[in-house]
């Protein structure tokens, strides 16, 4: 015997019971759950308190540091709660950005994340308002988890095509591609199942080796760059024709963000209000 029941590892063992020690300490105090329900966090509305899919994803940013989880997790509910104060990110918030239709939501993949595809030459960086684009990304990440099958995809990750061709000066944007990241990792961690980057020209390094020092290694990890040549058949092995769109190599028609949240997140929403 290796000193742990049922046969689980040591290390699994260990992970449980900070896990339990995570939990307890959250327990105590209510605001947090209050904050992150508020704040419309994914994964809370109806609930009466903080799964532990969400306590392990702020564990295992930090690497099972349950004292930093605490701190991670306290500073993101208040920060939920103040940034989204009407529990989730209106239209008209973001209207700017959505009329742009550079931001597509098609479903989910063979592993239940869904499937968000950001047409970048879409974007202007000498027309957006950066903070406003900050709360565009908000907006769309909220939604991709709305969009989680649960069934297949317990954990809540999602998965995304950025496609670089066609990118010009004005949409490559470094401080955009910033925010991205610091979203994911600090209020968003370990959403992220894959991200695609299709078809990267050369000037688009030059902004990548500035930003990727800075990204968590586990995140960058997740992170692959396909060309032309070989996206299609690596975009169709993770993802039904049904889900991707003829453009990239599938059967389906681009389904614009906010077409996809009107038909199919906010009726969901209004359902599980009124149960």
């Amino acid at each position: 015997m290796n000193g742990t029941q049922n046969g689980a590892s040591p290390a699994s063992s260990k992970h449980a019971e900070r896990l339990e020690e995570f939990r307890q300490r959250i327990a105590q105090d209510e605001n947090v759950a209050s904050q992150l329900r508020t704040g419309g966090e994914p994964g809370m509305l109806g609930t009466s308190g903080i799964d532990d899919q969400t306590l392990l994803r702020f564990l295992k940013a930090e690497k099972y540091n349950v004292n930093k989880a605490e701190q991670r997790l306290r500073t993101h509910a208040a920060w939920r709660k103040e940034y989204v104060p009407l529990g989730r990110i209106q239209e008209s918030e973001v209207q700017p950005e959505l009329d742009t239709d550079k931001t597509f939501l098609q479903g989910c993949d063979k592993l239940g994340r869904p499937l968000t595809i950001c047409v970048i030459n879409k974007h202007s960086k000498s027309k957006r308002q950066l903070e406003q684009t900050k709360r565009y990304i908000a907006y769309s990440l909220d939604n991709s988890i709305h969009a989680v099958d649960l069934s297949k995809n317990p954990t809540g990750k999602t998965c995304a095509i950025f496609d670089l061709r066609g990118l010009s000066f004005d949409s490559m944007d470094k401080p955009v591609l910033e925010v991205v990241f610091d979203l994911l990792q600090n209020h968003y961690p370990e959403r992220l199942g894959k991200l695609w980057m299709y078809d990267a020209p050369i000037m688009f390094w030059a902004v990548w080796q500035l930003v990727s020092p800075f990204i968590d290694p586990d995140t960058k990890e997740k992170v692959t760059f396909v060309s032309s040549k070989s996206a299609v058949q690596e975009f169709q092995q993770a993802i039904d024709a049904s889900v991707l769109p003829t453009g990239y190599g599938g059967q389906a028609e681009m389904i614009l963000l906010q077409d996809y949240v009107k038909q199919h997140i906010l009726p969901k929403q209004q359902a599980a209000q009124t149960a």
